[in-house]
């Protein structure tokens, strides 16, 4: 194979698998979001978070399957592979979480946020960890008057763009890892 059609049988099935990722990841976050308040909820986008990179590892395992026939696979054709699936993970999620925030949510999320805030048990939490001096140092550098005004300040165009950089270079540095599952092994 050219380097040529080897780049685009990469990034072909990264796209596609990548695609597949991003709607997991879609759940984990909703399940996040929606779980505030809600432990199960919660716990269930814990799970995806935390399962995430072994189906990263599955994924890229897959894809070595499905193409050493044609070549082996490198570790950096399976770098390459691992650094799209991400990559397009997190364009899918970041999509997702705009098109939450700036169409479906109307505040129910900083609602349900300050909800859990302002529990009993909860502010004693943050008083004994000495949080809620860095949250109040916070809140007053940035000139707000409380934590629920600055929450609701956040766009949903920020809160994407902070999502997409985030998960990009965790996806960077767990594709180090997820390369070993997609390259080829030689047996002897």
């Amino acid at each position: 194979m050219t380097t040529n059609q080897t780049l685009r049988q990469t990034n072909a099935f990264a796209m596609l698998d990548g695609l597949m990722f991003g709607l997991y990841w879609c759940f984990g976050f909703l399940c996040t979001v929606k779980g505030i308040g809600n432990s199960a909820l919660s716990s269930l986008g814990v799970m995806v978070i935390i399962s995430a990179p072994i189906l990263g590892c599955y994924l890229a395992h897959r894809f070595e399957k499905q193409v050493r026939a044609d070549e082996p696979v490198s570790y950096g054709k399976a770098y390459l592979y691992s650094v799209l699936l991400y990559l397009y993970a997190a364009i899918i999620l970041s999509l997702a979480a705009y098109i939450y925030f700036r169409w479906l949510d109307n505040g129910s999320f900083v609602t349900a946020y300050m909800g859990v805030h302002n529990l009993p048990e909860m502010q004693q939490a943050l008083q004994q960890s000495g949080m809620q001096d860095f949250f109040n140092t916070v809140v007053q550098q940035n000139g707000f008057s409380n934590l629920e005004e600055l929450l609701r300040s956040i766009s949903p165009a920020d809160i994407a763009a902070s999502l997409f950089n985030a998960n990009f270079f965790l996806g960077l540095l767990l594709a180090l890892i997820t390369a070993l599952f997609g390259k080829t092994r030689i047996t002897s």
